[in-house]
């Protein structure tokens, strides 16, 4: 069952940057098992985010799967911005910024939010509105698990005796 979020532009911008990191990294919209892209990945959720990144309230639907593969690529951004500070800075003719391991994350973080181009230990700040993020999409995740469950008995606990 899919999944609506309705984010304001910090949050927006927020799952923006992680999706950047999740979809710079080789094989990510592939499937493990078969190697073939995946048919519904976040490749599309990018696509439909992006126009509504200047609006008060951006909003994506999201599948169980989208979900959860957000929610690594929000992971994946937080380290990656936990060792940005300390990364080493590029030279002015290259465009500046610094050097981190995913292509295309140092660029749309100083694009996204400007003031880490002054300060790169602003990048941390990042840090706790992305956690607070990914813990509203795992109680999605468990919303929409939950609600794809079919219902069935409810399981009497055996030191309930008194309930017979």
């Amino acid at each position: 069952m899919p999944v609506e979020l309705r984010l304001e532009p910090a949050q927006a911008r927020l799952v923006f940057l992680a999706l950047t990191y999740h979809l710079a990294r080789p094989g990510s919209e592939l499937d493990p098992a078969t190697k073939t892209p995946v048919p519904h990945g976040l490749a599309e959720v990018s696509n439909a985010l992006q126009p509504q990144l200047r609006q008060a309230v951006a909003s994506i639907t999201l599948s169980a799967h989208q979900l959860e593969r957000l929610g690594s690529a929000v992971l994946g951004a937080i380290n990656e911005l936990k060792v940005y500070p300390l990364l080493e800075p590029r030279p002015p003719e290259e465009g500046g910024g610094r050097r981190t391991t995913v292509a295309g994350f140092d660029g749309t973080l100083r694009h996204l939010f400007p003031e880490v181009e002054e300060d790169p230990d602003a990048a941390t700040a990042l840090i706790e509105p992305l956690m607070a993020l990914k813990r509203r999409l795992d109680g999605a995740l468990r919303q929409a698990a939950d609600e794809e469950r079919p219902p069935g008995p409810s399981r009497r606990r055996w030191w309930q005796v008194w309930r017979r």
